[in-house]
């Protein structure tokens, strides 16, 4: 074995020897600015990227690589009103580039514009059917669609054409088993890679969650109750003594019962240490969470809870997540309502009561999931190699090992006239209206006590003042500076809001983590009176009312 590695090296060192010795072989001076560009986002280097994109396109103004370099880089720092300008101007010049076409999606796509992001992408591939970053675009495009069989297909595609693109190789990691993912995911992490701080601890603890269970089974939170659904009460959380805060649900932790803030602008269950030491939850690994607020991300760790129950539900072997601060967001913890995901999730404000009951049943499924999603987004990504029960009439003849391929949304009889909403892991985005506005993306949160505006959209659809005497407050701690807008009208679904006051601050970081444009929240003060049913599976999400509460939008 090391003499064949000594021949190999023989083999190769004559040409390495060459390219050093013969000055015509060196890369021409634009080819070789062009790839150090290249090396500095590879690197996460942005804003030097786009430096050095900038000077090649000096001496070559039309190099559409270098013209998608600099835009792409622009967009990783958010400036997204320069890329929008930048690719507009590049496209309208060379109207036939398959790649300044899908950068145009790329940047379409950030602000939140997804059926013009898809034309673009799909004019891209009618040009090229390997430009790789359509493909990739398409892929995370139609998973918020919750298309996410045609989603898998193009990544699929993408991986097939270009398998060492740095963004590709990413994107991929999310489709392999647990061993290979950590394999794949420790060679990612060890070389340069475009990822801020954040994401790369993200990442890190991603990897010691999988090297702390890899050889363990899966945490399933697997359903144990002989009941299939359940009503339960939600209770009233304040606060103080005057200030309503939201909707509370018990949940019960290993025996212990604690009242946790339903929140469907978060994800999975995080508890405060004191709540994890009372229920003794058993620690995995260490994990950073985040959200609202100026104080960045906060300290804590994944646990098992062998037994979770909610209602009449009882499930168990489960990961949560804990926080190292003694409450979460000044509650014992919060519980996203993406944790009922296998479930038809009915919130009944007015009655204050949940309902989980089993989704309707696609044509060629054989029984419902059964299953708590308590890890929240993270746990999509650390589970799937393992052998699940088989629901589908197209996996029947499968081999039992494999993996089902994922499935695009399905719409049942019922709720042809819900509204699509646009998923993004624990978040669902829906198109909203404000005053006269063009479709914005509004995230759907009972734990956000009033109706939310980003600075961005505040500046189009209202004029905003300084608000001192307001104070908001979330996961991250306290907001720094806020704002509020005049009066609006919000229209979402079939429902019209008049009258409607909306806080505003900077959304820009929770948009840049989400990959796309959030204009705001709606908040518990409005949805109070709707009753609002979810889908989490398909993306759809029904929201009804009568009046004196609400009006019928168009």
């Amino acid at each position: 074995m090391v003499v064949n590695n000594s021949r190999i090296c023989l083999r190769i060192l004559p040409a390495i020897l060459c390219l050093c010795l013969i000055p015509h072989l060196a890369l021409p001076a634009p080819a070789a600015d062009l790839a150090s560009a290249g090396q500095l986002y590879r690197a996460g280097k942005f804003a030097d990227a786009e430096a050095a994109y900038e000077q090649v396109l000096k001496a070559t103004p039309d190099l559409v690589a270098a013209q998608v370099g600099m835009i792409r880089s622009m967009l990783k720092q958010q400036k997204i009103d320069d890329a929008l300008q930048k690719v507009n101007a590049a496209v309208a010049a060379n109207p036939n580039s398959a790649a300044l076409l899908g950068t145009k999606g790329e940047v379409l796509f950030r602000l939140g514009e997804m059926a013009d992001a898809e034309r673009a992408y799909l004019q891209a591939i009618k040009i090229d059917p390997k430009e790789v970053h359509s493909r990739l675009g398409l892929a995370h495009l139609y998973s918020s669609y919750s298309l996410y069989g045609r989603a898998y297909g193009e990544l699929q595609l993408a991986h097939e054409i270009a398998p060492d693109d740095i963004d590709v190789q990413r994107a991929w990691l999310r489709m392999l088993p647990r061993k290979e993912r950590l394999a794949a995911l420790e060679a990612y992490l060890a070389s340069p890679h475009p990822d801020d701080a954040e994401d790369t601890k993200h990442l890190e603890e991603s990897l010691q969650f999988l090297k702390a269970t890899v050889d363990a089974p899966i945490h399933r939170c697997r359903l144990v109750s002989k009941v299939d659904q359940t009503t339960t009460k939600l209770e009233s959380m304040y606060r103080d003594a005057q200030h309503l805060r939201g909707i509370g649900l018990t949940v019960s932790l290993n025996g212990h019962n604690n009242r946790l803030l339903l929140d469907t602008g978060a994800g999975g269950i995080i508890v405060s240490r004191k709540v994890a030491e009372k229920s003794d939850l058993k620690r995995i690994s260490t994990v950073h969470y985040g959200g609202v607020g100026d104080k960045g991300l906060q300290e804590g760790y994944t646990a098992v809870a062998d037994k979770i129950r909610v209602g009449e539900l009882e499930f168990e072997d489960c990961v949560v997540q804990v926080s190292e601060q003694k409450s979460v967001a000044d509650e014992d913890g919060l519980i996203g309502a993406d944790v009922f995901g296998s479930y038809l999730v009915d919130l009944d404000l007015p009655d204050m009561k949940l309902k989980l009951s089993p989704l309707p049943k696609r044509p060629d499924d054989v029984t419902a999931p059964k299953s708590l999603n308590s890890e929240g987004e993270s746990q999509s990504t650390a589970e799937q190699d393992e052998k699940p029960a088989a629901d589908a009439g197209a996996d029947k003849k499968a081999d039992a090992t494999k993996r089902p391929v994922p499935r695009d949304r399905y719409i049942a009889p019922e709720m042809a006239n819900w509204t699509k909403v646009f998923r993004f892991g624990h978040m669902l985005l829906v198109p909203t209206n404000v005053n006269e506005s063009k479709a914005m993306l509004f995230g759907l949160d009972t734990g956000a006590f009033a109706n939310l505006l980003s600075m961005r959209a505040g500046k189009q659809v209202s004029r905003l003042s300084a608000e001192d005497a307001l104070h908001v407050r979330g996961v991250s701690g306290q907001v720094a500076k806020v704002y509020r807008s005049g009066s609006v009208t919000l229209q979402f679904g079939h429902m019209l809001q008049p009258g409607q006051n909306m806080v505003s601050f900077d959304l820009a970081g929770i948009s840049g983590h989400l990959g796309t444009e959030v204009s705001g929240f709606l908040g518990f003060s409005m949805l109070q009176v709707l009753d609002v049913k979810l889908d989490y599976r398909d993306g759809l999400v029904d929201f009804s009312c009568g009046p004196p509460y609400c009006t019928k939008g168009r």
